[in-house]
């Protein structure tokens, strides 16, 4: 298990994505109603960075061919992508935003 550590959580804007290289992945980070969630930033049809992609409400769209992706649960909410996208355990310990990536 590891930890990626995305800083405090004041410096995560509602509805933006902030996104940090761990080892060979991206995984990113957005605000949705107070909560934080975290998954891969890469659409699961081409592998487009998400954090280029525009989010509304918990939905982020791929900034290359418009796949849709609840980032609550990775679920697909529009094709081309088919394969949901993955999610990552965030923990929030004094403020501090953490992602859990299990190896």
């Amino acid at each position: 298990m590891s930890e990626i550590i995305f800083g405090n959580i004041s410096e995560i804007e509602e509805s933006k994505v902030i996104s940090k290289r761990f080892g060979r992945n991206k995984i990113a980070v957005s605000k949705y109603k107070n909560n934080i969630y975290a998954f891969k930033d890469a659409c699961t049809h081409d592998n487009a960075p998400l954090d280029q992609g525009t989010i509304e409400d918990c939905v982020i769209t791929c900034p290359r061919h418009g796949a849709k992706f609840d980032i609550t649960n990775g679920n697909v909410l529009a094709p081309p992508a088919i394969l949901p996208l993955a999610i990552y355990k965030v923990i929030i310990e004094n403020d501090i935003v953490k992602v859990i990536i299990e190896d």
